[in-house]
């Protein structure tokens, strides 16, 4: 089973160490790497957990990642874990209206199977970075960044504050996407100051001032062109042949594989579009689970329904090169609408964000694995 916040290590810091040409002390702590004490985002937007339960945070606003020590040291119990309208809960918390407060990633802690969300309070240049913590008793805490130990990496080609994506966004909103550890590194998709903007990032963990940086094409079906500008919304790693790629989803929605040797520092890189998922539409997140033996993944849409793949149609998957409404790969759907995002709870249960209409209350529900 693959987490979307967690994946196979290398070791990242015998890695580092092959870049950087230090010698690494045998059987170093990832933690005790975080050096710096009380970090202080601009934003937080995607999650990601990695090795020792090191919590990876993107900051868009301040193009950086951040890599926490949550101090978690529960042991999660198995059970489902729900609770209605949590966006309500925590805007009373915080004194502020529903409205006011936008939840932009979850995660589920590997271990304590506690749910951490990334929010922030308040919209616009106002708005304050928070970290909230759901456990499955129910209770919600904020978790403090003040004495929390932290490492942190800036992004070396982040658009400017200025720069713009499309007529009216901030092209520095998409700088970070998604993110998943993958081998010793921080994996970061998002948006660059190139020319060709849609990029994704490696970033050897522990953080040191070295990341290599990719830029993406991909033949968008349902536009009928290639493009170079459209950043990757979420993503999964998975292995194809004995070989690391990537399962990236673009909004409006092409489905399209990449090769992670080929993501190599400065080189433009074409990926290969499996499916067109449907027009008018955004995927929102992106997890793979398994069931008696069986893995599928589930992708998350703003206007689509949750679909299901099979793996297995991965790797004789033909690359897509002409206009269509909806072709490539199969694909089921499920009938649970508005989930915003997934993530493992257990190895029992995927745990959903799942919104009530276009604006009601947004709730944690757990479904059982053999159920989808």
């Amino acid at each position: 089973m693959i987490r979307k916040t967690t994946v196979g290590v290398l070791g990242g810091a015998l890695l580092v160490g092959a870049l950087v040409g230090t010698t690494i002390h045998a059987n170093p702590t990832l933690l005790s790497t975080l050096a710096s004490v009380s970090p202080t985002p601009q934003s937080v937007g995607a999650l990601a957990f990695g090795p020792e339960n090191i919590l990876f945070v993107g900051d868009t606003k301040g193009a950086a990642v951040f890599a926490l020590d949550v101090a978690d040291m529960d042991h999660g119990t198995g059970d489902p874990v729900e609770m209605d309208g949590v966006d309500r809960k925590i805007a009373s918390m915080l004194g502020i209206n529903a409205s006011d407060l936008v939840i932009s990633d979850m995660a589920v802690h590997p271990t304590s199977q506690n749910v951490y969300l990334s929010v922030m309070r308040g919209r616009g240049d106002g708005a304050i970075p928070l970290l909230m913590r759901v456990t499955g008793a129910g209770e919600i805490a904020e978790v403090a960044f003040e004495g929390m130990r932290y490492s942190m990496m800036e992004l070396a080609n982040a658009p400017g504050p200025d720069q713009r994506y499309g007529r009216r966004a901030s092209a520095r909103q998409y700088s970070i996407t998604d993110m998943a550890f993958i081998e010793g590194q921080v994996f970061v998709a998002g948006l660059s100051n190139e020319e060709f903007a849609s990029n994704l990032r490696r970033i050897p963990f522990p953080f040191v001032d070295l990341q290599s940086s990719t830029s993406l094409q991909i033949y968008h079906v349902s536009h009928g062109r290639n493009e170079t500008h459209a950043p990757v919304m979420t993503f999964i790693p998975r292995e194809i042949g004995g070989k690391t790629h990537i399962l990236a989803a673009y909004t409006c929605t092409p489905l399209v594989q990449f090769s992670a040797e080929n993501l190599t520092h400065g080189q433009h890189v074409i990926g290969k579009t499996i499916a067109e998922l449907g027009a008018g539409n955004r995927p929102l997140d992106m997890i793979s689970f398994e069931v008696d033996h069986q893995e599928y993944i589930l992708i998350s849409n703003s206007r689509h329904p949750l679909m299901k793949v099979n793996p297995g149609d991965l790797p004789g998957a033909e690359s897509l090169e002409d206009p269509t409404k909806e072709a490539g790969i199969g694909f089921e759907t499920i009938d649970a609408p508005g989930i915003r995002q997934m993530d493992n709870l257990n190895a029992d249960y995927v745990l959903l964000l799942q919104q009530e209409g276009s604006d009601g209350p947004m709730n944690l529900r757990s479904l059982k694995k053999s159920a989808l």
